[in-house]
């Protein structure tokens, strides 16, 4: 059995180091690039990555079709010519880190399914950007965002093709299966799938500006989704959700500025995101302030559950921010990696931070106090052996497949 990966991309030359090494790190023989003619360095970054370029395409708007078209023959080919009777293939795009929530890989997993299940599906978990430096090439982002909500989309972006058997072509961005009409076994709620769309505040909005911006011709590369938005909706005035994206891009970074202070259990096993570097090597980052490395490596060890390493951290950045609201949300951090060692000491810091007159860290404030008032603190490990995931059976038709 074999796993491999494909990815389309466009002008991604920020994260796409990193998404070509998890997916090696996730167990995948060969990582393929399909590139939508990139301006930047996507395709050298993915290539000094292990990557292999396996082919590009010009298109004069964002064209979904031609995409999955492109997708979908890479992957075809690759079979044909493959002498492996079994290959799994992973659809991705260069913001999406899958991972599997438990203690394994994904080839790992692969490896241990019934040989009836051909497709594994995956939630959303989309990472909210909270404090600087957002992200920094080459690392795994969630070191950087390890705060995100669940979303209600789902993808099929794990498939199995076997040798003599019809081609499942995967289609919308990998969200469907064309089976032909024919009944398959998949797997769902083991796979996660972080979703990365936000890293930098400035490559985050200057990339969405490149989407908006109109060319010489008055035309942009989302006019046709423009105008197929304008068709679903009956309104010669509607717009796509890109439009939407970009205004909320802009305020997403100071509206979430605080969060990663208030937040206390992450949605997914922090330990078990797969890295392909020591995660200890996250405090001598390059190009990052004083205060950014101490933030980073506090809230690195807190979600590793290294209480001690991340309470000295802590006092460190609470001598260095001039924030008020910072010291007090840092306080309260101190107060919940104290609990576990010295509980008064930890409920008498708490009561400090309630006589500051803020809502937001009263209220948090509160509720950390009753929570080591009543020994109910969540600072634990998960028991990945308790995971479990459900068999579903699934079939789908296309009425429209297109190989190039």
């Amino acid at each position: 059995m074999m796993l491999n990966a494909v990815i389309c991309a466009w002008n991604e030359e920020d994260i796409i180091e990193s998404t070509v090494r998890h997916a090696f790190a996730q167990g995948c023989s060969n990582v393929f690039i399909i590139d939508n003619s990139s301006t930047d360095k996507t395709i050298e970054n993915a290539i000094h990555a292990g990557a292999i370029l396996a082919a590009r395409f010009e298109s004069k708007y964002f064209d979904d079709d031609l995409k999955i078209a492109h997708l979908n023959t890479v992957v075809r080919n690759y079979n044909e010519q493959c002498d492996e009777n079994n290959i799994w293939w992973l659809y991705i795009d260069a913001d999406e880190f899958p991972n599997i929530d438990c203690d394994l890989t994904i080839l790992d997993f692969l490896e241990s399914l019934d040989s009836r299940i051909s497709a594994v599906q995956g939630h959303f978990l989309n990472h909210i950007p909270t404090h600087s430096p957002y992200y920094v090439s080459g690392y795994h982002p969630a070191d950087f965002m390890p705060v995100a909500s669940k979303s209600s989309i789902q993808k099929i972006p794990l498939i199995r093709y076997d040798k003599g058997k019809k081609f499942l072509y995967s289609g919308a961005g990998a969200h469907t299966i064309d089976t032909h009409g024919e009944e398959i076994y998949i797997i769902a709620d083991i796979l996660d799938i972080h979703h990365f769309n936000y890293r930098t505040p400035e490559y985050s909005l200057s990339r969405l500006k490149q989407l908006l911006a109109k060319n010489h011709d008055g035309t942009s590369r989302i006019d046709v989704c423009d105008e197929r938005a304008k068709i679903q909706m009956n309104d010669i005035n509607a717009q796509s959700v890109y439009h939407n994206r970009y205004e909320y891009a802009k305020s997403i970074y100071s509206a979430n500025k605080y969060k990663i202070f208030i937040t206390d259990d992450l949605q997914y096993d922090y330990k078990n995101i797969t890295r392909w570097y020591d995660s200890y090597k996250m405090k001598i980052i390059d190009n990052c302030s004083r205060y950014d490395n101490i933030l980073n490596n506090a809230i690195h060890h807190l979600f590793l559950c290294n209480y001690d390493a991340a309470l000295f951290s802590f006092n460190d950045l609470l001598e260095i921010t001039d924030d008020i609201k910072y010291k007090f949300l840092i306080t309260i951090k101190i107060a919940q990696c104290l609990s576990c060692t010295n509980k008064s000491e930890s409920l008498s810091l708490l009561r400090s931070v309630l006589r500051y007159d803020d809502t937001e860290v009263h209220g948090y404030a509160v509720k950390q106090f009753e929570m080591i008032d009543k020994n109910a603190i969540s600072m634990k490990n998960k028991n990945i052996h308790d995971k479990k995931y459900t068999i579903m059976s699934y079939f789908g038709e296309f009425q429209k497949k297109v190989f190039l």
